[in-house]
């Protein structure tokens, strides 16, 4: 039975630790994700526990089957479990749209916020907090004498059932089933366990024969109460008193650890949600390994006080010495990430080495911390205290938890830094052993003498760990988990580092001048040089390229769709240029800048003058909180709202990219108000952005997607039907004017080329993706493994770098041929379209002339002259496929990022010595099908279709792949041949060089798919 029993605990134990992490993640979505929403939410779940525990110490005796109570409280949380999700969805949808409404901006809407998260989850969490005292009470009136190899036995069945449970719930169940599937297995899980615990107890035999004896007994053994009977009171009572404050004390302790240990191994780990969940199961195993260890010590240890005195003092000692470990973690990383491979079995690999590298810092301090519990519960048994002491000792111990995580995270951290964070949790642990170890020794002068060494031993742990230099900024900001280096001590100039409340923040001066601001080791914003000196001359200015360029776009282009706003609001600081930009326009009234961590707003003020205006503009205001749950609090409805978060793989990032926040996101736009939206392309795949998109796209009725750079898209989105076209004189008011006479002027026409896709074009894909969501987290669960494997969107990328642009030919958007003229972003598209025009007005160079701005145009007017005196030469080439592959890389030179128009003369020139050289049918067909592809000539593109289909038939494969099957199967569909283009499409996906997952093939089936479903209706 006893087996049976320990097997259901570890059962209990998964089921507890999946419901604290979704728990979590269903209150981060309601209350946000800042660090106070985080603490209370931990404090909530924590005090539920601690009065569960208590209510069972006090009144546990009185039960005359704990384990059938036990089973009872497992069935009702089971339950509790399967309503979780709809009650969740009722009450906080019926909060936000009718609660917070009524009290916004009043001080008591954040009350009834809190009382309304706790009332979700404080009933079960007062009931989980009485498991483990039930289950403990009742295997001990079954086994008697043996209360420490119990008590030892059930923690480490408990504890690493929740180790699996965090990992088996953040790898695979959530992927699987979503947060509310996995919330239904959590309950079904106690369900069965309420099930196996009444089973056994009816249909197991008792090993006891008379269980009132033993209730009469307080679980204690004869000998045992034969010492108890003979042991004064006040003795009693003082080592209650002591055990239950070292109970507390270690506590605190312990989660001045966890918050140190997970915050400072983010920064070696990475801050994504697998890190968190990697790092929170070893420190449970931890826990679970030592009282595996003492199971069978507690009973036959002579002095129990004097070990727990030790393992208290060496815990401590151990915690700080994980300082050596951590520092040598990041040298670890780098050597993980240079071994393993860039794929699947290498993130695998990568995930198991991040699992043993947090094992390798937790593991010895976890290790003792889980001897103390079973050893203190022990002793208190023993003295005679029975089955209350369970309850209290978890109690007492669960409220130090509280202690520990809100004193850690809200006030100790961003006031001594987390090196500082874990000598004092050290020094309390240290502190109780050596407190333990002298309450112990009485009068006894060799232990008062051992006592004492102890403690000056302890003292001169922490006195030199905290005069010993620090660990060095410039490698705990270098983001080994991401570029697997680590920089030589000292070699990085960082001039801010802060460990704050949610983040570490660091700002580095590199060797160009500029200056780059990350977050817990991962680049956010840069800054050049350029903002802190005059504007150069008018020769010397170079195009907006980089995060400069997405700093100043996503504001700019913004505010061009609605140039009159007068409210705007902008999620994520970053440098602080986009609000600097915003308030370039003198119509805005008011502008809050929404960021959780005050650190990133310090850290900021390093890059003024660059963003002056958000810190000296009185229309300018700062708000420390999560994004959510400041636009639930708030009575404004805005004319702007743009959401630069940090990338969606950092933990609680994903949450503004959901289809839920996009909802409510749309209701606080005023009408003609706009939304703009920030996604990068790199270090995620295709799936992932649409997945993004059409989570936007459930939710607002117009949209366009911008290129910032040539990896990062802006969305701009509205309510209204159609898109407000964009006034881009934005980009010449005085202020805005000024800040950018740094860089070449940009125009009208290069910011019409920014234009890469319209809600029209992505419609027919959309409406059948699956959009990430709060619930079924697809980004999230996504992103860290797209980052490792240095996934792109590469369906995105082509449409702004392929010769044939989808995006545009798909809404017949005509993207001029450009102008020799200086280039004003650093856009492929628009680098491609200076090239094209400089070859086509005759530009040449000299030929010593080899700088890298004019390497490609080089090699493409050495192309061009060539294929012209190939032609001149009035002779046909002895390869007609070699020179047509020549031909195709000379009109890609000539016309590269324009669609809808072609040079003619160049064009004719080419057909005509074709012609006249004799030129294969199907060659000559293959010129002409690009030609009318090009310039939408979509009934002459079909016609050639069929020529070169034959000809792709017979082997004879002339044009591009991608640009073939693009090109066919959307003049198919363009020329109105719908059957047509559905068997181009199956005949020429396989062939077309791209994964079956790539955007384009999926935008062009989409297409066909849906013009197809209207016509057949």
């Amino acid at each position: 039975m006893t087996l049976v029993l320990t097997i259901v605990f570890v059962l209990s134990g998964a089921a507890g630790l999946i419901y604290e992490s979704i728990w979590s993640r269903y209150l981060g979505l309601f209350v946000g994700h800042s660090a106070y929403a985080q603490v209370i939410v931990l404090v909530i779940f924590l005090g539920g526990m601690s009065l569960g525990a208590a209510l069972t110490s006090r009144y546990s005796t009185r039960l005359r089957e704990p384990l059938l109570w036990y089973a009872g409280i497992e069935a009702a949380v089971g339950l509790m479990g399967l309503a979780f999700h709809p009650v969740y969805a009722a009450t906080t949808g019926f909060a936000y749209d009718a609660i917070f409404p009524a009290l916004a901006g009043s001080g008591a809407l954040g009350m009834v916020k809190w009382g309304i998260a706790a009332s979700m989850i404080l009933p079960q969490s007062v009931l989980l907090g009485a498991t483990f005292p039930l289950m403990s009470a009742g295997i001990l009136r079954r086994v008697r004498g043996s209360s420490g190899r119990v008590l030892g036995v059930l923690y480490f069945a408990n504890s690493l059932g929740a180790a699996l449970g965090v990992l088996v719930a953040g790898f695979w169940l959530i992927g699987e089933v979503g947060l509310p599937g996995t919330l239904a297995t959590a309950a079904v899980i106690n369900l069965v366990v309420a099930a196996a615990t009444f089973a056994a107890v009816r249909f197991a035999p008792d090993a006891e024969d008379d269980i009132a004896q033993v209730m009469d007994r307080a679980v204690v053994g004869e000998v045992e109460a034969a010492a108890v009977d003979a042991t004064p009171i006040g003795e009693r009572r003082a080592l209650w008193q002591l055990l239950l404050a070292v109970s507390f004390g270690t506590a605190v302790a312990s989660f001045i650890y966890e918050i140190a240990w997970i915050r400072m191994l983010s920064l070696v780990l990475g801050s994504a949600t697998h890190s968190f969940e990697l790092m929170l199961s070893a420190f449970i195993l931890g826990l679970a390994l030592g009282a595996f260890w003492v199971r069978k010590r507690a009973d036959r240890v002579p002095d129990p006080l004097r070990m727990l005195g030790f393992t208290q003092f060496l815990m401590g000692v151990l915690a700080i010495a994980t300082l050596t470990v951590y520092s040598d973690s990041f040298y670890w990383m780098a050597s993980l990430l240079e071994a393993v491979d860039e794929n699947d079995a290498g993130y695998r690999v990568f995930n198991f080495a991040r699992y043993g590298l947090s094992l390798a810092v937790m593991l010895p301090p976890t290790f003792c911390a889980g001897i103390t519990l079973p050893l203190i519960t022990r002793m208190l048994i023993s003295n005679g205290e029975g089955e209350r002491a369970i309850g209290a000792v978890y109690s007492w111990n669960t409220l130090g938890s509280i202690v520990g995580v809100a004193a850690a995270a809200l006030w100790l951290m961003p006031a001594l830094g987390l090196r500082g964070l874990l000598i004092l949790g050290g020094a309390v642990d240290i502190a109780l052993g050596v407190w333990v170890l002298w309450r112990r020794a009485g009068t006894g002068v060799p232990l008062r003498q051992t006592a004492g060494l102890a403690g000056l031993a302890g003292l001169a742990v922490v006195a030199v760990t905290m005069i010993s230099p620090g660990l060095d900024p410039g490698i705990l900001s270098s983001g080994v988990f991401r570029y697997g280096t680590v920089p030589d001590p000292g070699s990085r100039n960082v001039v801010f580092y802060e460990d704050g409340r949610t983040a570490s923040v660091s700002v580095r001066l590199g060797g160009d001048s500029a200056y780059s601001l990350a977050t817990n080791g991962k680049p956010d914003a840069s800054v050049s040089h350029l903002w802190f000196a005059e504007p150069p001359v008018d020769s010397l200015r170079t195009p907006l390229d980089g995060d400069e360029s997405t700093q100043v776009l996503l504001p700019l282009i913004t505010l061009a769709h609605v140039p009159d706003a007068r409210e705007a609001a902008v999620i994520g600081h970053g440098s602080g240029i986009t609000s600097h930009f915003l308030l370039g326009n003198e119509t805005v009234e008011r502008l809050v800048t929404i960021d959780i961590e005050p650190q990133m707003i310090a850290a900021s003020r390093i890059f003024l003058p660059a963003n002056a205006r958000a810190f000296e503009d009185p229309r300018s205001h700062f708000v420390h909180d999560d994004a959510k749950s400041f636009f639930a609090a708030s009575d404004h409805k805005y004319d702007l709202i743009l959401s630069e978060p940090s990338n969606p793989w950092v933990s609680g990032v994903s949450g503004l990219f959901t289809e839920e926040f996009y909802q409510r996101i749309s209701g606080y736009l005023a009408p003609g108000g706009v939304f703009g939206q920030w996604l990068h392309l790199y270090e995620i795949d295709d799936d992932l952005v649409l997945g993004v998109l059409a989570a936007l796209h459930r939710h607002f009725a117009s949209y366009a997607i911008y290129l910032t750079n040539d990896v990062d898209i802006l969305v701009v989105a509205s309510n209204e039907r159609n898109l407000p076209a964009p006034d881009w004189s934005v980009f010449t008011t005085e202020d805005v004017r000024l800040d950018l006479a740094r860089f070449s002027p940009i125009d009208p026409a290069a910011l019409r080329q920014a234009l890469l896709l319209t809600r029209a074009d992505l419609t027919p894909l959309l409406d059948s993706v699956a959009p990430n969501s709060d619930f079924h987290p697809l980004l999230d669960l996504g992103a860290e493994r797209a980052r490792f494997l240095r996934h792109s969107a590469e369906g995105f990328l082509g449409l702004s770098t392929d010769r044939f642009d989808l995006g545009a030919a798909l809404g017949d958007r005509t993207i001029p041929l450009g102008e020799s003229r200086r280039l004003a972003l650093g856009l492929r598209r628009l680098e491609r379209q200076t090239l094209a025009a400089r070859l086509r007005a005759g530009d040449r160079l000299s030929p010593i002339d080899t700088t890298s701005a004019n390497r490609d145009f080089q090699g493409a007017r050495l192309r061009g002259e060539q294929l012209a005196q190939g032609i001149a030469s009035g002779r046909a080439p002895a390869d007609w496929f070699l020179w047509f592959i020549e031909m195709i890389a000379v009109e890609e030179d000539r016309h590269g990022g324009t669609m809808g128009v072609v040079d003619s003369v160049w064009y004719a020139g080419v057909e005509r010595y074709m012609v006249a050289q004799g030129a294969p049918a199907d060659g000559l067909s293959a010129l002409r099908m690009l030609r009318a592809a090009a310039t939408y000539d979509w009934a002459t593109a079909a016609r050639e279709t069929e020529v070169q289909i034959d000809a792709y038939d017979r082997g004879r494969r002339w044009l591009p792949p991608g640009l073939f099957f693009d090109a066919a199967v959307l003049a198919r569909l363009k020329a109105g041949d719908f059957n047509g283009a559905r068997a181009v499409f199956n005949r020429l996906s396989g062939a077309s060089g791209r994964a079956a997952n790539d955007l384009r093939t999926r935008l062009l089936d989409a297409h066909v798919a849906a013009t197809t479903a209207v016509l057949t209706r």
